[in-house]
């Protein structure tokens, strides 16, 4: 069936198609059914990433206008990370104090919303990108929230203030106080999830590292940007996340020897460097034990040359 993403039965029978049609051609495993009366082509459903595949779940239920997106579905629809959350279920908002409703495609969460707090977005009715934090702020862990609060703020999608503004708005609801820790580790200073869940475990730890700085040598040439520095002992850190270096080999040949030329200019001037991956934020422990050795290590040397500053982030 030539249909480019989600349909409708009455879309599908618009255009010539008869429920026998798409009867067969579900048995035949070319058409899913995302909810009744909604399908996708198995082809169009293949090319999607889960996140994809549960915004276009969410779109399958948006013709229900007293909900509201929310949570992580509204999260997804606004382009924030939504790492590690989980995304078998659309969650939406009725916006009257009733009690949470779950089935097997929808969570209905029984939550009031102020008029400031909703909005449309791409054909959606959904939370604003602040309310839509400090849902999940108040209904997951800390290390989770901070991840998807830090990506809203990278994109410019809320500020900090709208964040504090949106606890305010929800003293008297539950976990508020989670959202409110959360906020006040947010920094739209963080280019990746891999990189808040990093600074998370060295400030755990007690360590302080400033965030994507811009290193210069003597001259003021610029040499390079890094994920996390030390300004004493003078150490630069960096996160080497899944698909840093690109997809294609050609790609990932090219940009491993342009990052090593950045790293070697900035050790020419006299800085430290320890990395890491995603294999090793799960071992926070050895994670911090890597930077305190390289700690050790320059503390020993002459401080660098040059500059570093904190300029703005592409």
């Amino acid at each position: 069936m030539d249909f480019d993403g989600l349909f409708s039965r009455a879309d599908a029978l618009a255009a010539g198609v008869t429920d026998g049609q798409l009867r067969r051609a579900r048995l035949r495993g070319e058409l899913v059914a995302v909810r009744p009366g909604a399908y996708v082509t198995a082809e169009h459903l293949g090319t999607l990433d889960s996140e994809q595949q549960h915004l276009l779940l969410a779109r399958s239920m948006s013709g229900e206008r007293t909900l509201l997106l929310s949570h992580q579905s509204a999260a997804i629809a606004w382009g924030m990370d939504v790492w590690g959350l989980p995304l078998a279920r659309v969650h939406v908002t009725s916006g009257r104090s009733i009690a949470a409703k779950t089935s097997r495609r929808r969570i209905v969460h029984g939550t009031a919303v102020e008029s400031v707090e909703c909005t449309s977005h791409q054909g959606l009715s959904l939370t604003t990108p602040a309310r839509t934090v400090i849902d999940i702020a108040r209904s997951t862990d800390f290390e989770h929230a901070v991840c998807v609060g830090d990506s809203a703020l990278r994109r410019g999608l809320v500020t900090i203030r709208e964040l504090e503004e949106a606890v305010a708005l929800a003293t008297y609801r539950s976990g508020v106080r989670n959202a409110a820790e959360a906020v006040a580790a947010m920094t739209d200073r963080s280019e990746s999830v891999g990189e808040t869940r990093s600074r998370l475990i060295l400030v755990a730890a007690g360590l302080s590292p400033l965030l994507n700085q811009s290193v210069f040598d003597a001259v003021g040439r610029f040499l390079g940007r890094v994920d996390f520095l030390f300004a004493g002992p003078c150490v630069c850190c960096e996160f080497d996340g899944q698909g840093k270096y690109g997809q294609r080999p050609t790609e990932v040949r090219k940009n491993v020897l342009a990052e090593k030329q950045r790293e070697d200019r900035i050790r020419e001037v006299g800085w430290s460097f320890a990395r890491w991956g995603w294999s090793d934020l799960a071992d926070p422990e050895e994670l911090v034990n890597r930077v305190r050795r390289a700690l050790a290590r320059a503390s020993r040397l002459p401080e660098p040359e040059g500059t570093f500053r904190a300029d703005l982030l592409p």
